[in-house]
């Protein structure tokens, strides 16, 4: 897993957003104030949080949050590791600080799978919900309900916040939650992103090339062809080039992108005497860029002199 230092993160998550969530985009002007809220903050569990990008909509919580046993974010971080087969993006954030009128701060690249298991087995016990007013705070037992009303002494409701049971036990999990981050590798978020497209179009490809595998017999509606839908994700951002890309990368000579009468969608369809146990084609590199290559490697290296620290500017 890589991390991204110094980023601006409004735009550095958006720019993930944009490769991979197709639906519900919207969902990432709520991820915007939340991230805005908590920038302005002066409480330091405002200043970590656990972000995620699925196929159809965004989830920003406060990392304290997630690991919190039975709150909406912690059961929400669960379900997608537990219900869905969709692929998540996830990230944890740090806030740093604002410069230039831009929110700072460090990205680290999470494996959800085994970050949401990590969840689970560490996450603790709530105790009570704080109630915020205007003027104050009271506590009230797991549990028991209670809604937005003002207080007549403590004055308008504000918010309520989840209490451990146990709130050393859960700094601690989250201390080592900080630490885990510690190792990652610096990374080029600009090729993080370039990496995350070029996948996108790869996955879609092996997809249509196993599912066209997995058919028995021609399924168009004439019984001559064999066809697989485009993902409705992959359609609703994908550009002409990627398009283009992804036709590129499937090895059939009889290929074409095509809709269906009353149908919806998109369909890569291919006759039903093509080859099937076929791989995706691998794109060639482009002359220019092979020459380029060669002409740098026939260029003698200076060794650089070593320094104590390396420092990488994303």
């Amino acid at each position: 897993m890589q991390k991204f230092e110094n980023v601006d993160i409004l735009a550095a998550l958006e720019q993930i957003m944009r490769q991979h969530t197709a639906f519900f985009q919207s969902d990432f002007d709520i991820d915007k104030d939340i991230i805005r809220r908590d920038a302005a903050s002066d409480q330091a569990a405002d200043k970590t949080l656990l972000w995620m990008s699925r196929p159809s909509g965004t989830y920003c919580f406060r990392e304290r949050d997630v690991f919190l046993k039975g709150t909406r974010q912690h059961n929400t971080w669960k379900y997608y590791g537990e219900q869905s087969r969709n692929k998540i993006l996830a990230y944890a954030v740090e806030l740093t600080g604002t410069q230039d009128g831009t929110i700072r701060g460090n990205l680290y690249e999470l494996d959800y799978q085994q970050h949401f298991r990590r969840v689970v087995e560490a996450a603790q016990p709530v105790s009570a919900n704080r109630l915020f007013y205007e003027h104050g705070t009271r506590d009230i037992p797991e549990g028991q309900r209670f809604d937005g009303s003002p207080d007549r002494v403590l004055g308008n409701f504000l918010h309520y916040e989840a209490q451990p049971h146990d709130p050393a036990v859960l700094q601690e999990a989250l201390r080592q939650e900080q630490h885990s981050r510690g190792r990652a590798v610096p990374g080029d978020f600009k090729a993080h992103v370039t990496a995350l497209h070029d996948s996108r179009i790869e996955t879609e490809a092996r997809r249509i090339v196993d599912s066209l595998k997995d058919l028995s017999a021609p399924n168009s509606p004439n019984k001559t062809h064999f066809m697989v839908e485009i993902s409705p994700h992959f359609a609703a951002i994908a550009s002409t080039k990627d398009n283009d890309r992804l036709f590129a990368m499937l090895p059939y000579k009889s290929l074409c992108f095509t809709g269906m009468k009353d149908r919806h969608g998109i369909y890569a369809v291919i006759n039903k005497d093509e080859r099937r146990d076929v791989r995706i084609r691998r794109p060639r590199p482009s002359i220019r860029k092979q020459l380029t290559d060669s002409k740098q490697a026939a260029i003698p290296k200076k060794t650089a002199a070593r320094t104590k620290k390396n420092e990488l500017e994303v």
